[in-house]
């Protein structure tokens, strides 16, 4: 063990001591049945933490949405171990690489529906004061760890239940990752610290998650946007569902009031970061019109910004070890409103036009409204004469011509795209989320 002393000091695990003692179901199968009581979590974790007592080092969790993970992180823990959050299809170069980084000595997987245990040969690195790795999306580059300690994710998991109203008579449907900060702290941490159940699910096709919501009753839906979508294709919902989350990516207003319209309830938009966890929640019954409307911070989260389209800058009990103080500043740009935050776009998406900047997220809200068009997102590919030029990638059955009309009524003409392209659904990766560069190569990457 690397800290003897460091079980007694992990704020989670003491918090852990009462929901271990707790009676009932802890783990729900997507078919209604049990797969671990809480009593069955805390045996599971001294099984595993028996394995990962033999050594040292940071422990990979690889094994997916798998019925063990609660088990295994707090063995990790109590093992005196830093555990390191990696999706099952992390290429194996960049796993290769990442744990020579962190002294990644243990990875778990799963084979034949049970947690292996596996050796990766790396030595062991000091990971004194540190409890958790979080991996970033790597959208653009490989993903970066950062690094938590457990009282950082317990406020995380305090400061989300508390804003959300998630409490124990609640039961987490977990569609999402794991291994992703957001399926991380609202469904991971709320259960093993807040004592709120969860639902196993491996399978995000509509119907499945339809039918899954239903036979294990779960009350609460955390999701992607375009899980959101596909579930307009069900026929219902079932009673037991009383709140659905959605983070990840901006939500679409037109996708919030189609679902509104056929189930009658309202999809919360969440904001948070790798970096800090949640940051805003959009906690009202209002449905909001404008794009990328996320509410107001998190208990426990402040927010300074600038009049303006404005980086923001957040402080939180939540914000990970390597940011000094408990501030972070994410790379989104946002708007204070009277209701709350609304993310306006990226700073790294700001578009260069012959000189002049323009946001994408403001051509997208303009397109979007065009009788027409289901979605749209709009992107930048290099241009010679110009610097960038605007694409856009449209969902939907209106034409060029009217769109490009529609356009002209809101938008400077140097504002409207150059470029259109059409698809059946906009592409997203694993996680839900949107890559504007992805876009612009799949196609605008040649000659119109």
């Amino acid at each position: 063990m690397e800290d003897g002393n460091k079980e007694m000091s992990n704020p989670v695990l003491r918090r852990w001591e009462e929901e271990g003692r707790r009676e009932g179901p802890a783990v729900f199968a997507a078919s209604g049945e049990t797969l671990r009581t809480w009593g069955d979590v805390s045996s599971e974790a001294v099984e595993h933490r028996g394995e990962l007592c033999r050594g040292m080092g940071a422990v990979a969790l690889q094994t997916g949405n798998h019925a063990s993970f609660p088990a295994l992180l707090l063995a990790c823990w109590q093992a005196g171990r830093a555990a390191c959050l990696c999706e099952p299809e992390l290429p194996e170069p960049v796993f290769e690489r990442l744990a020579i980084r962190l002294g990644i000595t243990v990875r778990v997987r799963v084979c034949g529906g049970a947690p292996v245990f596996q050796s990766t040969g790396c030595p062991a690195k000091s990971a004194s004061g540190i409890d958790l790795y979080k991996l970033t999306s790597g959208t653009v580059a490989e993903p970066e760890p950062i690094a938590f300690t457990a009282a950082q994710l317990l406020a995380d998991a305090d400061q989300v239940c508390a804003t959300m109203g998630l409490g124990r008579e609640d039961r987490n449907f977990g569609v999402i990752s794991f291994a992703h900060s957001y399926g991380f702290s609202n469904l991971v941490t709320p259960l093993i610290a807040c004592g709120i159940p969860m639902v196993v699910s491996t399978d995000p096709l509509p119907r499945a998650i339809q039918s899954g919501l239903a036979s294990a009753r779960a009350s609460v839906l955390p999701a992607v946007p375009a899980i959101f979508r596909s579930l307009l294709a069900c026929d219902g919902l079932p009673e037991s569902l009383r709140l659905c989350i959605s983070a990840g990516a901006p939500l679409d207003p037109g996708l919030g009031k189609a679902f509104h319209d056929r189930f009658g309830r309202k999809i919360h938009s969440f904001y948070g970061a790798s970096e800090c966890g949640g940051i805003c929640y959009d906690a009202s019954d209002g449905l909001p019109t404008a794009p990328g409307f996320v509410g107001q911070p998190l208990r426990g989260v402040t927010i300074s910004c600038g009049a303006g389209p404005s980086k923001i800058l957040v402080r939180s009990p939540a914000v990970g070890v390597r940011t000094p103080a408990g501030l972070f500043e994410p790379s989104d740009l946002l708007v204070r409103e009277a209701e709350g935050f609304r993310i306006v776009g990226r700073e790294s998406d700001i578009l260069n036009i012959a000189g002049r900047k323009v946001s994408p997220g403001e051509v997208e809200g303009v397109i979007k409204t065009c009788a027409g068009v289901e979605d749209a997102v709009v992107c930048g590919v290099d241009d010679p004469a110009r610097g960038q030029e605007i694409c856009a990638l449209i969902v939907g059955e209106a034409a060029t011509s009217e769109i490009r009309r529609h356009c002209a009524e809101a938008l400077p003409a140097w504002k409207i795209p150059r470029r259109m392209a059409f698809a059946p659904a906009i592409p997203v990766n694993s996680r839900g989320k949107t890559s504007r560069a992805a876009i612009a190569d799949a196609f605008f990457s040649g000659s119109e």
